[in-house]
């Protein structure tokens, strides 16, 4: 997954300082399994929102999937995208990690290989 991130759209650069923040989220699973985060609003203070990779309850997210072609990224759900390709860049899953050996495997554990997150500049 490529995310694309302009200093022209001031969405993803709130994404950005959300997903620096992801500490402080709080997180969960629906009944069906999908991880469900609260991510603290940046305007309300002790407000959250509980978002999805699909969904988000904050007014933007609902006003904006009310219009036709609707159902756009909010900045609460890029954040949480962001968050989750960062903690999958840090922390492969096991069956996806490449075994290596030799330096930097004092241990005898195999080295973990690592994801790669690209910046995508607009033309």
């Amino acid at each position: 997954m490529t995310f694309t991130i302009s200093a022209d759209d001031p969405r993803t650069i709130r994404a950005i300082e959300i997903a620096a923040e992801a500490d402080y989220w709080l997180s969960g699973q629906t009944r069906d399994g999908e991880a469900v985060f609260g991510v603290p609003s940046q305007c309300a203070p002790g407000r959250y929102y509980i978002v999805t990779s699909s969904s988000c309850d904050c007014p933007d997210y609902v006003h904006r999937a009310l219009e036709p072609g609707g159902e756009h990224a909010c900045k609460h759900m890029l954040a949480v995208q962001l968050h989750r390709e960062l903690v999958r860049a840090v922390h492969p899953p096991a069956s996806s990690a490449p075994a290596r050996s030799g330096p930097g495997s004092a241990s005898g554990r195999p080295a973990v290989g690592r994801a790669h997150l690209s910046l995508v500049q607009p033309s």
